[in-house]
């Protein structure tokens, strides 16, 4: 029997972020879970007129899904939910103003001591331009009362990462080895959970400020770490709140520490740009060696998961 097509749903895709056969996949999931829903996948290249979208797609109530900003395309109807990078210190506040544990957090201004009594005994420095903090590099560990003195060393004028705002943040401990948590959402609901850590241990704190700005404080730095999907309820439900808290973005990759001894949980950031999409993302060629893409997909049934979501978004927000 044939179901009356009564929404639409856009599906915009960019081959950097994801391959197509991703939206093939779960475009067949939702036609079997809600066939009222008629669900084009789309070139985030090309022109609206190019697409081949007749008007009779167009008249019913539509969705539309990008999760990186689309470069043409501009839907003809309905809401356009789509990825887009959000400033770290913006981020930070909308996890403050929500509730969300996140470390105090500041645009660092070059010579300005820092208040121990505020930050604690030690912070993190890193950069906010993106190039410049990949894999955890260029993210320096240091003695809150030493900022001022140090942070001309490693960021001396003329250093690429000062062609942007650098960040000051409070330093979680999260043990001797360095561990996060990685939880790709969707809408909200989480596609997979990851865990990074690093094979060898940090130095103990009361090291030398050299030998502190030496080590490894992110979990993913250089190569020397694993990464492993772990299924842990606590950090879920945690990242279920954080990406609340900016719901205007359809995909998002919550960074989550624990901090040692307390066993609370902080986001670090909210990579919302649209290049966490790492079951065939260009970016993460390297690390699917490892965790391929059945692994994660088949981690909570993400495609399953995805599928749900968008139809149940599609039905209420259709437009």
């Amino acid at each position: 029997m044939t179901v009356t097509k009564t929404h639409t749903l856009v599906l915009i895709n960019n081959p950097d972020g994801q391959e197509r056969r991703d939206f093939d996949e779960i475009a067949a999931k939702i036609e079997k879970i809600a066939p009222n829903i008629d669900t084009h996948i789309v070139p985030h290249d090309a022109q609206v007129t190019e697409c081949g979208l007749s008007d009779e797609i167009w008249s019913r109530p539509t969705f539309n899904v990008a999760f990186r900003w689309p470069q043409h395309f501009r839907p003809k109807r309905g809401i356009l939910y789509a990825g887009r990078p959000i400033n770290k210190f913006v981020q930070a506040q909308k996890y403050a103003n929500a509730g969300v544990p996140v470390p105090p957090t500041l645009a660092y201004q070059f010579g300005r001591p820092l208040r121990r009594a505020f930050w604690g005994d030690h912070v993190v420095m890193k950069p906010t331009r993106i190039d410049q903090t990949s894999h955890g590099n260029n993210v320096f560990l240091m003695r809150t009362e030493r900022v001022a003195d140090l942070a001309h060393r490693i960021y001396p004028p003329g250093h690429p990462a000062r062609t942007e705002p650098v960040l000051i943040q409070s330093f979680i401990d999260t043990g001797e080895v360095p561990v996060s948590y990685r939880v790709l959402l969707l809408f909200g609901e989480p596609l997979y959970c990851m865990i990074f850590r690093q094979h060898h241990p940090r130095v103990s704190l009361d090291a030398t400020d050299m030998e502190l700005l030496k080590t490894r404080v992110a979990s993913n730095a250089g190569e020397d770490y694993v990464h492993k999907l772990v299924d842990d309820p606590e950090v879920l439900a945690f990242a279920r709140r954080a990406a609340a808290a900016m719901p205007a973005i359809p995909l998002q990759g919550v960074d989550v520490i624990r901090e040692a001894g307390t066993g609370r949980l902080f986001v670090l950031e909210n990579n919302s740009g649209g290049n966490t999409w790492h079951f065939s993302s260009k970016f993460s060629i390297g690390s699917r060696k490892i965790l391929t893409r059945e692994q994660r997909i088949e981690q909570f049934g993400a495609f399953d998961i995805a599928a749900k979501v968008l139809a149940e978004r599609t039905l209420a927000e259709a437009r």
